[in-house]
């Protein structure tokens, strides 16, 4: 995010970031200060998922007046929803970043993120099939950098035959990323980077609002825990994937200094 006097750069909705955008977005509205909203237009229409980032983005929408959307579904969505302001199709910047690592690789890693607050009532559970299928499937190390949240670490125990460390710098995260056969997750943005590397993600979700994933075959909805064995099996046997990333090809930032320059 970032602040001048002439206008505000919003977004990127991590879970602790979303009320903090909503707020800066909307004391500068007030203020007349032109609002540009990155990750513009991600929609699931369901207002508890995810929790709170979907009634989120939809206020700040509101207010944009330069939305710069991900994907063209994104862009669909807001111009269904009336939205004021000028709506743009860049990509998403947090691909950028990707660029220098190159192609992926499939390694014997399973890579596994699970925090948000959705599934915190059954985490528990979700570790209990994770550590099943880490023993069923010993040939495989299934890592996961435990998230400090506590709801998230009272349960750490149940994951006996998983590789469970310390949270990790982003570096090494898209390293693990980039050389995993498949990823377990519950996050965003970690679709969009899984997607760049061409890797299956099984989204431990009920819905996303990234559904481009799905349409190429990169993300694969698990709505609850009792079913992620029956996909991973699947996914195990069939991780190969070449299509290109729905969510950008790596030069966002390029398109959106030439809209910047362009119109303001």
């Amino acid at each position: 995010m970032a602040l001048t006097r002439r206008f505000l750069i919003t977004g990127f909705d991590v879970d602790y970031q979303v009320l903090f955008n909503l707020a800066v977005a909307l004391a500068a509205y007030n203020r007349g200060v032109k609002v540009i909203h990155l990750e513009a237009g991600l929609r699931t229409y369901d207002k508890d998922n995810p929790y709170p980032e979907e009634v989120y983005r939809q206020f700040i929408s509101r207010i944009t007046d330069i939305h710069l959307c991900p994907t063209e579904q994104n862009s669909i969505n807001l111009k269904k929803e009336n939205v004021c302001g000028q709506v743009f199709v860049v990509g998403n910047t947090v691909l950028d970043n990707l660029v220098e690592y190159g192609n992926g690789t499939y390694g014997n890693t399973i890579l596994v993120t699970l925090h948000r607050r959705e599934n915190h009532h059954w985490i528990d559970k979700w570790f209990t099939e994770i550590n099943k299928l880490a023993h069923q499937y010993s040939e495989y190390t299934f890592v996961i950098p435990l998230h400090p949240n506590p709801n998230v670490q009272l349960h750490k125990d149940i994951l006996s035959n998983v590789k469970v460390i310390d949270p990790i710098t982003h570096t090494e995260t898209m390293n693990l990323l980039k050389e995993c056969k498949l990823v377990i997750t519950d996050s965003g943005g970690l679709q969009e980077e899984a997607a760049f590397f061409n890797k299956k993600v099984i989204v431990c979700r009920k819905t996303t609002e990234r559904p481009e994933g799905i349409k190429t075959g990169h993300l694969y909805l698990c709505d609850s825990p009792n079913l992620l064995t029956n996909i991973f099996v699947k996914l195990e046997k069939d991780f190969y994937i070449n299509e290109t990333c729905p969510y950008g090809d790596g030069r966002a930032s390029e398109k959106i200094i030439s809209i910047i320059d362009e119109k303001l």
